[in-house]
């Protein structure tokens, strides 16, 4: 078993700066757990004390079962991949995965064995004797993530290995870090703060902000049910839309009322409204539950909005609104087909069955149309 328990895991720096308060996690055996957040919220330090590169300051870390406080790195039997590919420029890249395992005195056919099957695995055979010189970057990442495989580890613990990668080579890389973890059947945990690779690459996603953990949950759990505002802002692209306003029950039909405009709310669990009903609320509507007129669901209500900004993506476009009495732009995201025309003002209709419901104003406020117990960690 391979689990990673955090226990009260904390992180207290010399000059007193907290960079990761209490945190409670468990990372499955063999469970792909992405942890993103913004610079600065903990993730890269909470990675690295399960790696033993940074001390602990309270709390206790289990690697399948095992309390390793006071284990030394290399004794943690777990495998790092850095942003920086770390590989020794004056070695080839067979002799850059046979490093690790010639320092712990494995066998020479079986380090053979283990680097020709990871090489093969990782298609790098035919690069085994170049120099890290002569590779390209995708390739070099390659030889990062084969070192770390031949040492067949209980973990793989990953800090941003894809952030060095152009936009082509990321989505290349995703997909072959996926595919690999599936075949190795390795637990994983990967820092990013990058949230496409959070959705694309997790089982699980724990989102941090200000050194705490926001949410734990499977990708669509998280965008679908984000549990406050940091996380409903911080997960999807273009994010949600927040938009302030007053809540209000007639008999059980609940009401939005934003910038003048009474907005009927049809969303599944609005019962749980009514903890919010006597003070003000964030209305939280993602870009693609804006709809021009031609799109919109039947019923649904409408303000008329001013174009701002047409951005044209092809099969889609993000269309940047405005409506009086709205200090902030809205973003609507738009099939590619419909024409719109930036200065005209249009009705944008609001799909108020996906819409979201946060109590007060700061963006830690919580999404009190959350299922009935809904838990913050799944």
């Amino acid at each position: 078993m391979a689990d990673i328990e955090l226990i009260e895991l904390s992180k207290i720096y010399d000059n007193g700066y907290q960079a990761v308060k209490p945190s409670n996690l468990r990372i499955k055996d063999k469970e792909f757990m992405v942890m993103v957040g913004p610079s600065g919220c903990g993730k890269t330090t909470s990675l690295r004390m399960i790696a033993g590169l940074e001390s602990i300051s309270a709390g206790e870390i289990r690697i399948g079962g095992r309390r390793v406080n006071d284990v030394q790195p290399k004794d943690r039997d777990i495998a790092m991949v850095f942003q920086s590919y770390a590989l020794y420029p004056h070695l080839t890249v067979y002799e850059n995965m046979a490093f690790a395992l010639r320092l712990r005195k494995v066998p020479a056919r079986q380090i053979h064995e283990q680097i020709v099957a990871a090489a093969e695995m990782l298609s790098l055979t035919s690069q085994l004797e170049k120099l890290p010189k002569a590779l390209s970057g995708g390739q070099r990442q390659r030889v990062a993530l084969g070192r770390a495989i031949v040492r067949k580890p209980q973990a793989f613990l990953f800090d941003e290995p894809l952030s060095n990668l152009d936009a082509k080579l990321r989505g290349e890389m995703r997909y072959e870090l996926r595919r690999l973890q599936q075949e190795l059947a390795t637990t994983a945990v990967y820092v990013t703060h990058d949230q496409i690779e959070a959705m694309t690459l997790g089982d699980r996603i724990t989102v941090m902000s200000v050194g705490e953990i926001q949410q734990v949950a499977p990708p669509r759990i998280v965008y679908d049910w984000p549990f406050n505002r940091f996380v409903a802002s911080f997960i999807g692209t273009p994010p949600m839309n927040f938009l302030p306003g007053q809540l209000s029950d007639s008999g059980g039909a609940w009401t939005a009322t934003v910038a003048g405009h009474k907005l009927p709310l049809t969303m599944a669990n609005r019962d749980n409204l009514g903890r919010a009903k006597e003070g003000g609320i964030v209305l939280g509507i993602r870009p693609e539950h804006l709809h021009p007129a031609a799109t919109a669901p039947a019923g649904s209500p409408s303000v008329p909005m001013r174009i701002d900004v047409v951005e044209h993506m092809g099969d889609h476009q993000y269309v940047y609104l405005r409506a009086e009495g709205l200090k902030d732009a809205m973003i609507m995201k738009a099939p590619g087909m419909i024409q719109l025309t930036v200065g005209e003002s249009a009705p944008i209709h609001i799909d108020t069955s996906h819409a979201h419901v946060f109590q007060g104003a700061g963006e830690h406020a919580p999404n009190i149309t959350l299922p009935q117990g809904f838990p913050q960690q799944q």
